[in-house]
């Protein structure tokens, strides 16, 4: 064992080290400030609105206390709604022209501003997710993420679609997954913004490993470089035999598969835009 430890001795201290790097960091988390919250004038606490009935009690208890926990965290109003109804009317007498994927953002965008959401101030930093699971004339069903403040400032329209395709993976068969999905991954995506100054990279764990065996190998060539003392002939009695081998190929076909991606299709996008100075955001449809 010992003989073991040694040959692997720098393996294992850099292992070491990485860890206690790691454990650093989390360590400073810990030990971070979170922001208190400073919006007074929000009409309501309530952050889950399961107007479309999804929803059993117990869920939305528990994804309430999920919110309160992740607003803490990111320093955002994160909310919920669910509708079973047509929006059509409604955003079409707020926006004449407004096309079918972008009634849940009609919505979205004045509930948010109706109930002055904003963890820092009325309207401020915060995150709405409408799913409306009413099918539109057009026969789809939408989902709108309406993001305003330093939560509009994080999200791309590439990461908005991330996080509604997290949302849709589970939509149909568990929407309490779904939405804690939203959740949770809002506040992955939030770290490393504010108060997450010191959120590691994805690649992290990827290049540790690297450079972890790039530096074992450089330790140990050296002493692995020596005289030869087999050759071809060592096994072999008299004359070494060499057997040609040849793989003939007879015929060979490659065929090349494009698959797309229809935005018709389940999870289909609309691209992420901001409407009014205040939000921005983006939507799916199933």
């Amino acid at each position: 064992m010992k003989q073991y430890f040694r040959y692997f001795r720098w393996l294992f201290a850099f292992t070491v080290v990485m860890a206690l790097c790691y454990g650093g960091i989390c360590l400073l988390h810990s030990m971070q400030t979170k922001p208190e919250r400073t919006n007074q004038e929000s009409l309501t606490s309530q952050r889950v609105f399961d107007y479309g009935d999804v929803l059993s009690d117990e869920e939305e208890e528990k994804l309430s206390r999920l919110i309160a926990k992740r607003e803490k965290q990111t320093g955002c109003d994160i909310v919920l709604v669910t509708l079973n109804e047509s929006l059509k009317e409604y955003a079409r007498e707020k926006e004449a022209h407004v096309p079918y994927h972008e009634f849940v953002r009609v919505y979205a965008e004045e509930f948010y501003d109706y109930h002055a959401f904003g963890y820092d101030k009325p309207i401020g930093d915060g995150v709405l997710l409408v799913d409306n699971w009413f099918r539109e004339d057009d026969g789809r069903i939408y989902t709108w993420l309406t993001t305003v403040g330093k939560a509009k400032d994080k999200y791309t329209s590439a990461r908005t679609d991330h996080l509604l395709d997290e949302v849709y993976r589970y939509i149909e068969k568990d929407p309490y997954l779904a939405y804690q999905a939203y959740i949770n991954g809002f506040y992955h995506d939030m770290a490393g913004s504010g108060f997450f100054t010191f959120s590691l990279p994805y690649w992290l764990p990827a290049a540790a490993a690297l450079l972890s065996m790039i530096g074992f190998v450089a330790l140990h060539w050296s002493g692995k470089k020596g005289e030869k003392t087999v050759v071809p002939s060592t096994y072999v009695n008299g004359s070494p035999q060499i057997y040609k081998r040849e793989d003939v190929f007879i015929n060979k076909i490659v065929t090349r598969r494009h698959i797309q991606r229809s935005n018709g299709g389940s999870g289909g996008s609309s691209a992420g835009r901001s409407h009014g100075g205040h939000h921005g955001g983006g939507g799916h449809s199933r």
